[in-house]
């Protein structure tokens, strides 16, 4: 357990409904391994390793929404086995509503995309990449433009991914991407988190956006409502990642912010487009004030 733990907490790679995914696999097993008997201990476990994996991802909704779910299920387990039960009921619902809203989110999104159309996006999104492979199952002919990603490069995963399904794809140096996304006809991006303080999504997306606005060319989140940040939840500051992963070896005297994630304003943006649609600013801010936030997660 402690080495899938730690995988998932070192994992810079993978987008955030994988990352939710693989937690919850992780508190399934975590569940049913527990021999103690100890309804108590259970649910300081899964709080303890929840906090863990927060805190190695601190922009990622998902798992926090994730950790509030098994831990407003867990609370009101009467025993041991009920709460062993709920934890695995809970995490394998959890599984199924992402890919469920993904599919639907998929559909939505389907509309947006014309033929002939030239598609950014930045970074690796499994959402993003759901609804670019439904749009070519439906017939759609465009292409897409990947972000590199730098400084973990997972646009290069993204583009080989897109390429592997035929899709015509162009891996391009991110501040390009920029210049791009104001000459393309759509931008496509996926979210870590959203909240009424914006979108936060891999680096690089807030000058995407700014350059598309400039030129009138619509950008589209493709977020599923477990990636809405409860409101009550004050997420810890994003990491900082190691300097040698932009510049090995870094001379003395030079500081270097290595940093993933940026937040978009949701002004900014087209629409939101969720398992219940495309909605406006409005619409999402009624829908974060709903989620209720378990008072073990709230700092």
């Amino acid at each position: 357990m402690a080495q899938a733990i730690a995988a998932i907490a070192e994992d810079g790679v993978s987008g955030a409904v994988e990352i939710a995914e693989k937690s919850a696999d992780m508190f399934i097993q975590l569940s049913r391994l527990d021999q103690s008997g100890d309804l108590g201990r259970l649910r300081q476990r899964l709080l303890d390793v929840g906090w863990t994996l927060i805190r190695a991802h601190p922009t990622m909704a998902p798992l926090v929404n994730l950790v509030n779910a098994l831990l407003w299920k867990i609370d009101a387990a009467k025993d041991f086995p009920q709460g062993q039960r709920v934890i695995d009921e809970a995490a394998n619902e959890f599984k199924r509503r992402l890919h469920v809203h993904e599919a639907a989110i998929a559909e939505t999104a389907l509309r947006l995309i014309s033929d002939d159309a030239q598609i950014v996006t930045n970074g690796r999104s499994t959402t993003v990449r759901a609804v670019l492979r439904h749009a070519q199952r439906a017939g759609r002919r465009f292409r897409v433009i990947c972000a590199e990603g730098r400084p973990a490069c997972e646009g290069r995963i993204m583009a080989s991914e897109l390429a592997a399904n035929g899709i015509t794809t162009t891996l391009v140096v991110d501040a390009l991407a920029v210049v791009l996304a104001g000459q393309s006809q759509l931008v496509l991006v996926g979210a870590d988190h959203l909240s009424a303080h914006g979108l936060m999504n891999k680096v690089g997306t807030y000058g995407m956006v700014l350059s598309a606005n400039a030129a009138d060319v619509p950008v589209y989140a493709l977020c599923s409502s477990e990636k809405f940040l409860p409101p009550e939840y004050k997420h810890p500051q994003q990491a900082r990642w190691p300097a040698e992963q932009v510049w090995p070896d870094v001379p003395e005297n030079i500081q270097v912010a290595n940093v993933y994630f940026d937040s978009t304003p949701l002004s900014a943006l087209a629409g939101i487009v969720t398992e219940q649609g495309v909605q406006p600013t409005a619409g999402i801010e009624a829908w974060l004030a709903a989620i209720q936030l378990n008072p073990a997660l709230r700092v």
